[in-house]
C-alpha cells in the first residue's frame, strides 16, 4: 500500500529543478522545505529558498530565520503581497545564481479554500516546478484522504513528505496521503531541529504503524 512507485521527478545535481511545496496550514512546510534544502545541502547541492507564501504572517521571517540559520539562500518581500510575482522573481535570481534545488514555499490551505487553492494553481503555472511535495502532518487522520485528494485535483502532486513523527501519532494518514495522491512518500520530519528528516524506509514504518518491533 505504502508503495507508490517513485516520485514523479527526482532531481539531478548540478541541473535547476524546482520544487514547489503545498500542504494545510500547520503541517510544518516552511520548516520542511529548510529541512529539504539542508539535506539536499549536506550532499554537495546549491539549495535555495523561496517564501512566496503571503498570507501568513510571519511566513517570510520564519522561512529567512531557518534559512540563515543553515546558510542556504533565500528570497522574499515584506513589501510585494502577490505570491506569484514572488515566486517568478525568485526562481529568476536563483536560476542565475546557479542554484540546482530551487524550492518554493506556498501559502498553507484548506481545501474549502477556493481562493487559496487558485493562487496554489497560479504560481505552479507560473513557475512550473519539476515536483511538487504535498506535506502532511501524521497527527491529522481522519481528514487527510479529502484534503490530500482536493490538493492532488489542483496540482500534480508528486511526493510525500510526512512530519512530526515524533510525536505520538504513528502517521497512519500517510497510508491516506499515498492513496489520495498516489504519490510515494520519500522523507519523513522526525523532530524540530533541521537533522531531524529522514529519507522514507517502507519497513521501519510500517512496523511502527502496527506497534510490532522485530
Amino acid at each position: 500500500m505504502l508503495d507508490a512507485g517513485k516520485p514523479s521527478f527526482t532531481p539531478k545535481k548540478g541541473k535547476p529543478s524546482v520544487v514547489m511545496f503545498v500542504g494545510l496550514q500547520g503541517s510544518g512546510k516552511t520548516t520542511t522545505c529548510t529541512k529539504y534544502a539542508y539535506y539536499h545541502q549536506k550532499k554537495g547541492w546549491k539549495p535555495a529558498l523561496v517564501c512566496a507564501d503571503t498570507f501568513r504572517a510571519g511566513a517570510f521571517d520564519q522561512l529567512k530565520q531557518n534559512a540563515t540559520k543553515a546558510k542556504i539562500p533565500f528570497y522574499g518581500s515584506y513589501m510585494e503581497s502577490d505570491p506569484v510575482k514572488i515566486a517568478v522573481d525568485g526562481v529568476e535570481r536563483f536560476k542565475k545564481e546557479n542554484c540546482d534545488l530551487i524550492i518554493v514555499d506556498t501559502s498553507g490551505r484548506h481545501k474549502q479554500e477556493a481562493a487559496l487553492f487558485e493562487e496554489m494553481r497560479q504560481v505552479l503555472e507560473a513557475t512550473k516546478p519539476d515536483l511538487v511535495i504535498f506535506v502532511m502532518d501524521s497527527s491529522i487522520v481522519q481528514a487527510v484522504f479529502d484534503q490530500a485528494q482536493a490538493f492532488k485535483q489542483s496540482v500534480p502532486v508528486g511526493a510525500v513528505i510526512v512530519t512530526k513523527m515524533d510525536g505520538h501519532a504513528k502517521g497512519g494518514g500517510a497510508l491516506s496521503a499515498v492513496a489520495a495522491t498516489k504519490s510515494p512518500v520519500i522523507f519523513i520530519g522526525t523532530g524540530e531541529h533541521m537533522d531531524e528528516f529522514e529519507v522514507f524506509d517502507v519497513k521501519p514504518f510500517v512496523r511502527r504503524l502496527l506497534g510490532v518491533f522485530f
